[in-house]
């Protein structure tokens, strides 16, 4: 009970700092919407080729295109959180950020952030291809070893943009801080995705009312409604992650954010990290 407790303090200080840069919103919606041009375009050059046409099997040629599709998505998902992070850091320090300010700190690590896409979407992929061959067991200790990997990953980010780090010394980086201050559960992030989708509900009834009186309404209220949703959650997620950052590398705890909800924000671990089955990845867990 406490942990939930703590978990929607959290989130209160996250919609705190977001409703002083509302503005923020708009990266996350951005991104998804490149992301979906991103998407169709692949879509269409697979069709293209023939590599999906129905009755046909997948050609080399797609696959090539799905790794391809994999790293633009990756890439425009970490740039555009990267902006996210960046600006809320400039709030929890007192000033006050624009779009430009996040953006400007992006590009300014463009490449590292080139370099971190492409490790996260050759993992995203090999978990996901090994997730498809696997039995149900199998799928489970995959999915576990994705939450792993995005936890210790969870920091690499902020290392990029505020330590002047390459992508490999970053997940090393995130991981090291990772060890040395906390354990397994991260309750912060989980609470934003719990508010979203507790949030949703109502969005998709409203939606489905609406359909029975008009289809077109009904779907364009769903996507507006869940998308606004997602962009929201996306951008609390980012100002979590920058406030969780400051903590773990300062020990400051940024209002409207309180130190001992931060530092709960992990469980403690029992045994030291890296003598378990996660060890080998060399402090790794970023999502898939």
């Amino acid at each position: 009970m406490e942990r939930v407790e703590r978990a929607f303090r959290l989130l209160r200080a996250s919609w705190e700092v977001l409703k002083k840069d509302r503005e923020l919103i708009v990266l996350p919606v951005v991104s998804g919407l490149i992301t979906v041009v991103v998407a169709g375009s692949f879509v269409a050059a697979a069709w293209g080729t023939g590599g999906i046409r129905s009755g046909q099997s997948p050609n080399a040629f797609s696959y090539v295109l799905l790794a391809l599709f994999y790293f633009c998505a990756y890439l425009v998902g970490i740039f555009f959180n990267a902006a996210v992070v960046a600006a809320a850091m400039i709030r929890l320090k007192g000033g006050d950020p624009t779009l430009e300010d996040g953006l400007r700190a992006a590009r300014a690590k463009l490449g590292p952030i080139v370099a971190w896409a492409a490790i996260a979407a050759t993992v995203g992929m090999i978990l996901r291809a090994l997730e498809e061959k696997a039995g149900i067991l199998g799928r489970i200790v995959i999915s576990i070893v994705g939450v792993a990997w995005s936890a210790v990953t969870f920091f690499v980010v902020p290392v990029i943009l505020f330590e002047d780090a390459g992508a490999t010394d970053a997940v090393k980086r995130s991981a090291g801080i990772f060890k040395q201050r906390w354990g397994e559960t991260l309750v912060g992030t989980g609470g934003i995705g719990l508010a979203v989708l507790v949030l949703s509900i109502p969005v998709i009834a409203v939606a489905a009312v609406l359909g029975v009186l008009s289809v077109p309404l009904g779907i364009l209220v769903g996507i507006v409604g869940i998308g606004g949703l997602v962009a929201m959650g996306a951008t609390m997620s980012g100002i979590f992650n920058a406030a969780l950052y400051r903590f773990a590398t300062t020990g400051e705890a940024a209002p409207p954010f309180d130190a001992s909800d931060l530092q709960g924000s992990f469980r403690q671990r029992r045994r030291p990290f890296g003598s378990g089955t996660f060890g080998g990845f060399g402090g790794g867990f970023s999502g898939r």
